[in-house]
């Protein structure tokens, strides 16, 4: 007879294949971004957009070209550069406090060390920094260290647990929650895939259920209701549709 964590672990399999059939298999950027860019780019990336923090992304690097630019100039000439990512005094000060605490312990600014540390290893130390958490550690190993790891946003968070992949209440235990679950080798495409998703069928506010392509396989209490809800857009996600703050800052290094 089949565990719990067996059934569960078919299950995600079953809807990473679904998700690679309707959106296909992300392809990796050629090269990776440094795991300090996308550190810094994923701080960007809180509680904002991914198009409005690439575009603090690319006005912070054009005002402040290197790293000791930035921790040289005053913060709030930082806040100012990004301002379009939300949080800008928040984000620059956290910022500026990172890359110090970097270069004090390592004489530059760089995180190519980390790459000969395990998973485990790595969390510890990015989660250690204020204003890290799970999530943007996660995407480091992902997108700058290719680590099997599966990252969890708001995103993830709300369609595994409508999808009763996990049954938890914060992004942080469904990280927990997933691992050991998500088979190995495809943790980048079911995270790149689930993010797609959820914004244009799995939706917070207004899912579009009624033309969900993994309605059948869904335990959200209120699909139903939902799916009676005439659709103002098509919920069939497009191949290769979405943008990804830490996948674009790899590309644009290639």
């Amino acid at each position: 007879m089949a565990t719990p964590a067996a059934i569960r672990s078919k299950r995600v399999k079953q809807v990473a294949d679904l998700l690679e059939g309707l959106l296909g298999r992300p392809s990796k950027p050629r090269r990776r971004s440094n795991p300090l860019d996308t550190l810094i780019a994923t701080l960007l990336s809180q509680n904002t957009n991914d198009h409005n923090s690439y575009r603090a992304w690319l006005s912070l690097r054009r005002k402040f070209p290197s790293w000791e630019e930035v921790v040289s100039a005053p913060w709030r000439a930082v806040a100012k550069s990004i301002e379009v990512g939300g949080l800008k005094n928040q984000k620059a000060q956290r910022i500026q406090t990172i890359l110090r605490s970097i270069h004090r312990e390592r004489g530059s600014y760089d995180l190519d060390f980390l790459k000969g540390k395990t998973n485990e290893e790595i969390m510890s130390y990015l989660m250690s920094m204020k204003g890290v958490g799970t999530k943007t550690a996660a995407c480091v190993l992902v997108f700058s260290l290719g680590r099997d790891v599966f990252p969890v946003d708001t995103h993830i968070h709300r369609i595994c647990n409508r999808l009763g992949l996990v049954k938890t209440k914060t992004a942080d235990d469904t990280f927990d929650g997933m691992k050991g679950l998500v088979p190995d080798g495809q943790a980048y495409s079911f995270h790149v895939n689930l993010i797609r998703f959820g914004r244009q069928t799995c939706k917070a506010a207004k899912p579009l259920c009624g033309e969900c392509p993994l309605f059948g396989h869904c335990v959200f209490s209120e699909k139903e209701r939902f799916a009676a809800t005439k659709a103002t857009a098509r919920g069939i996600p497009k191949k290769g549709s979405g943008f990804l703050i830490t996948e674009q800052i790899a590309r644009d290094r290639a």
